[in-house]
């Protein structure tokens, strides 16, 4: 009996942690990226994190795109430096260009209203939280393309200077 409520316990602990986990990783984005209704007014460039073939992955605003080469515009413990990653060295790239919307709220919520249902909550409970939790993850995947989705050429439209850098700008002490 005892080794029952402690599976019991067990099993809920485990699933208050994995419910959490959704809802607070589901929180994290870039702070310059705009709101999903203000797409476009946004000064800035989309985020990009980049896996290389031989090398670290980088990570940041994709400033430009000059000829084969993406300038990205990284931060590491509050400084700001420019990298540049040549087009052949990419092994894939996931971009993002706005605020994902959140909908971790509504896991906890919807499969809780299940209780309404009486002894088919056991039925139903697990259903609504399948359907929550999916649609949860394509909200947080809204909003980003990846290397099969955009070509290096559209890919452009998505950095702070489409046309490239212009002449009189310091990529170094940008901000």
């Amino acid at each position: 009996m005892i080794l029952k409520q402690i599976r019991i316990v067990k099993t809920k602990l485990l699933f208050t942690g994995l419910l959490l986990t959704i809802i607070v990783s589901s929180c994290m984005s870039p702070a310059y990226l705009p709101k999903y209704n203000n797409i476009d007014v946004n000064w800035y460039g989309s985020f990009i994190n980049i896996h290389q073939k031989n090398g670290p992955s980088v990570q940041g605003e994709l400033l430009a795109i000059n000829g084969l080469q993406l300038i990205v515009l990284t931060e590491h413990k509050n400084i700001k430096k420019s990298v540049v990653v040549p087009v052949n060295q990419i092994n894939n790239f996931q971009l993002r260009y706005a605020q994902p919307r959140h909908y971790g709220w509504t896991i906890p919520l919807f499969t809780g209203f299940t209780v309404l249902h009486g002894f088919f909550a056991i039925f139903t409970a697990p259903l609504n939280l399948v359907g929550t939790i999916i649609v949860t993850v394509s909200g947080e995947d809204a909003f980003m393309y990846n290397e099969k989705q955009l070509s290096y050429t559209d890919l452009k439209m998505f950095a702070r200077f489409p046309q490239g850098i212009p002449p009189n700008v310091d990529v170094e002490n940008i901000k």
